[in-house]
């Protein structure tokens, strides 16, 4: 192409930020919406500020952002960059969180109204009902850069908004309904989680793949953030950080790290879906040295089949699971493609129809609705959940009779947990009628008598009239 008049010039941009709201807090800092204004075109961001400034930290986040910015994938929160700004610009209430000595305490569900997805309509009149959907920033590998900005500043990190929820707290609102997603929609979310990551390796390891950096939009479509301790691949293992009770053996040994540890790591996330059970949670807080030979000596153990934990589960969809957890990391899948292909091939569209982005998010409102008032085309995009009945049943109820006595043992094992509290507060005799905690929505009533099984949705029933003979079944 031949050189244009323009080419290398530069300009300041116009662009301005208010924050609107808080979204949610971590260990490292705390993350915002913001408002961006761009010549008269406003948009919303996310800002995550970081409350350690020292010259290697920065450097570190630099590199993060560098890394991120890269990477453009449906499944993926772009990130744009970062924003600086002074500090003697910011309100005294705030840099006294940045002070030495000074701590942020994490945000708590206790702390958060009844859940519901983020609907944006005018958030510049109050902060409204939203649920942070965010999990706490993280460094990257290290890497030299030039520092930008010589005074004391705060740095904010730039990322697109998703309005939707996280799936860590998508997974603790089923859990206080005494239920566990759907095996097909919990799949979904997998598979094309699995698909932003096959994407991703080609440059880096996300090696910090939990519930808590995958969001779901409220238009259906998951995708992974976080890529705060990500290395390239020509670096990856130099890192140690990330929740350890997610990480892959070779991860906690040091060891050097590829995209398999983000397999591994991604099959904890499977097997926590489909069964309740997190394989490898430390039971109590502990340092991080304690904690690591927890998970090391749980590590030692093997891992129960997820369809032996629970007999619903299809072998075949156990076994795909199982090799991802598989220690050994010559036996585990080698790449994410082929872990996509066996899910979608085998699984998910294995009967032709199956879940979407459009059928996740008709899922996410009827849950949003307490599985009440379904309307048929939500349910039409949901008829991949129909049973041997034809019926289209969209609650997975925790129960003694979900679990086999081998998965009974494993619950009992994991006292203090989601799923033992659950079965725990049913053998106390609350089975009839379960209490939600008091931040949480009151349970639908079909959940206090039974299984909620909506009608087959090509009997076109009106939604009035499926509501009313779901409530019925129960």
């Amino acid at each position: 192409m031949e050189d244009f008049p323009l080419r290398g010039f530069n300009f300041s941009s116009s662009a301005s930020y208010a924050i609107v709201e808080e979204l949610g807090r971590g260990g490292m800092g705390v993350v915002y919406l913001a408002e961006k204004n761009c010549g008269g075109v406003l948009d919303y961001v996310v800002f995550k500020s970081f409350k350690t400034l020292d010259d290697e930290q920065e450097a570190r986040l630099r590199n993060e952002a560098n890394i991120a910015t890269f990477l453009r994938h449906e499944n993926i929160v772009k990130t744009y960059g970062l924003e600086t700004c002074k500090l003697s610009d910011l309100p005294e209430a705030f840099r006294r969180t940045l002070g030495e000595g000074a701590s942020i305490k994490p945000t708590s569900d206790l702390q958060l109204p009844t859940f519901h997805l983020r609907r944006m309509v005018d958030p510049r009149k109050g902060p409204g009902k939203r649920t942070p959907g965010f999990a706490p920033a993280r460094m990257p590998n290290p890497k030299a850069t030039k520092q930008v900005e010589a005074s004391p500043h705060v740095l904010f990190m730039c990322m697109d908004y998703v309005d939707g929820v996280d799936l860590a707290m998508l997974m603790r609102h089923h859990f206080k309904l005494h239920l566990l997603l759907p095996p097909q929609i919990a799949m979904f979310i997998i598979s094309r989680i699995a698909r932003s990551l096959e994407y991703a390796h080609q440059w880096i390891v996300h090696k910090d793949v939990t519930p808590g950096n995958v969001l779901i939009s409220s238009e259906g479509v998951p995708k992974l953030t976080d890529f705060g301790i990500a290395a390239p691949l020509a670096a990856a293992g130099e890192e140690f950080a990330g929740k350890v009770h997610y990480m892959a053996p070779e991860q906690l040994a040091r060891q050097r790290s590829d995209g398999r540890a983000d397999i591994f790591s991604l099959g904890v996330v499977a097997y926590e879906l489909l069964t309740g059970i997190n394989l490898f949670k430390p039971l109590s807080k502990g340092s991080w040295d304690e904690n690591v030979r927890w998970v090391k000596q749980a590590q030692s153990r093997p891992i129960v089949p997820p369809n032996v934990v629970c007999p619903d589960l299809p072998e075949r969809l156990s076994q795909i699971v199982m090799k991802m957890l598989e220690y050994d990391v010559d036996k585990r899948y080698q790449r994410m493609l082929e872990v996509c292909i066996d899910l979608e091939k085998r699984y998910l569209f294995a009967q032709g129809f199956g879940p979407t982005n459009n059928s996740m998010a008709a899922y996410l409102r009827i849950f949003e609705g307490d599985f009440t008032d379904a309307n048929q085309d939500d349910l039409r995009q949901l008829t991949f959940l129909r049973n041997k009945e034809g019926k289209v049943a969209l609650q997975r109820r925790i129960s003694r009779e979900l679990f086999s006595d081998a998965g009974m043992e494993l619950v009992k094992q994991r006292k203090k947990s989601p799923i033992y509290n659950v079965l725990a507060r049913q053998e106390a005799g609350s089975v009839t009628n379960p209490q939600p905690q008091f931040n949480y929505p009151a349970a639908p009533p079909s959940v206090a008598g039974g299984t909620v099984i909506l009608e087959n949705p090509a009997k076109q029933a009106a939604p009035s009239q499926a509501t009313a003979e779901a409530a019925n079944e129960g």
